[in-house]
């Protein structure tokens, strides 16, 4: 639907036919699936491109078509080290205004790997930043900085009073959950409300996760996958964490995460779809409850699939970052 794109890292739709698309370099362009074309907004104030780091995540408020307020995850450099940060700004007559950093993560590194980073609402005035464990992997059971957490935040960046560990001493008070390696996806259940997320394992052992208030997901007190080259990190499980209700060994790299809703696509309504990185391509999983029931591999060796949404209509696209690409998918007639 939309070609020329530059590593398009997030994107969501602002009505049928408009779509805001977050690229690394921290463009924000506003392309139209009707007719094919993009140009560049905003460019978002402090955004750096640095390893894996850049403009990732962007998102609307909740009550976008009332207050205007647009979300941004992005790489920051901080005293010449690296983080994950928070913006927004409000969106009119295709333009962003009032830029506002709103939070900025404790997780200051040199190291270029593994900021996160996804970002979603829960509809009662919170949102949760999934963040990466910068490539230091003991840094995930260290809960004195945000570095392997999901974080849930109110929505002007502030922490909430009912945070698990508002109270820890052990603990900075916006963490919600620990032991991630690299989230790079989340999406609210339609059916049971429950967050959800999934997270790059290292060779192997990228993972699917229930996320439950101020629980630990292991890393790397537990992992399906091993060191990059062969050689044993840890058992799959250890006592007193999480363990995923799904894990692919090996790697297939999940980017990008969305639950279908609508019904467009016959009998795939409240399946889940992720894309691909490594696996290069589109991933359909349908679980009974948080169980696996199937399966499927679509577009293999497309590229690297690194974002999939459902639009305002219930189509669904995803962007391919290798071909610089934006999909429609279309169920077969």
């Amino acid at each position: 639907m939309i070609t020329g794109l530059n590593i398009p890292w997030g994107m969501v739709f602002i009505n049928d036919s408009l779509v805001l698309i977050a690229e690394k370099s921290g463009d924000v362009i506003l392309g139209n699936v009707y007719t094919g074309s993009k140009e560049v907004l905003f460019k978002v104030p402090n955004a750096v491109v640095y390893g894996q780091g850049g403009l990732m995540d962007i998102r609307l408020h909740p009550f976008f078509n009332q207050n205007k307020l647009v979300y941004f995850t992005y790489t920051k450099q901080v005293s010449g080290l690296y983080t994950t940060a928070v913006g927004r700004a409000i969106y009119e007559n295709k333009s962003f205004k009032n830029f506002q950093e709103i939070f900025v993560a404790e997780m200051l590194s040199n190291s270029g790997v593994h900021f996160g980073s996804r970002l979603i609402f829960d509809g009662k005035g919170h949102f949760y930043l999934g963040l990466g464990d910068r490539g230091n992997m003991q840094q995930s059971q260290n809960t004195k900085n945000h570095m392997g957490c999901i974080l849930r935040l109110q929505e002007d960046g502030s922490v909430p009073s009912d945070n698990p560990f508002v109270t820890n001493p052990d603990f900075l008070p916006e963490i919600w959950t620990n032991g991630h390696r690299n989230i790079q996806g989340m999406a609210i259940n339609p059916i049971t409300g429950e967050l959800w997320a999934h997270e790059h394992g290292p060779q192997g052992g990228d993972e699917i996760n229930v996320i439950k208030k101020g629980l630990n997901y292991g890393w790397p007190l537990a992992t399906y996958g091993q060191q990059y080259g062969g050689g044993k990190i840890a058992d799959p499980s250890y006592p007193g964490t999480e363990q995923p209700i799904h894990y692919w060994t090996p790697s297939i790299a999940p980017c990008g995460m969305a639950f279908i809703t609508s019904n467009r696509y016959p009998g795939w309504s409240g399946h889940l779809l992720i894309g691909a990185l490594a696996g290069q391509h589109l991933n359909k999983t349908s679980f009974q409850g948080s169980t696996l029931s199937s399966e499927w591999r679509y577009f293999q060796g497309e590229g690297r699939i690194r974002n999939v949404v459902e639009s305002t209509d219930g189509w669904i696209y995803f962007s391919d970052e290798s071909n610089g690409i934006l999909y429609k998918l279309v169920p077969k007639i």
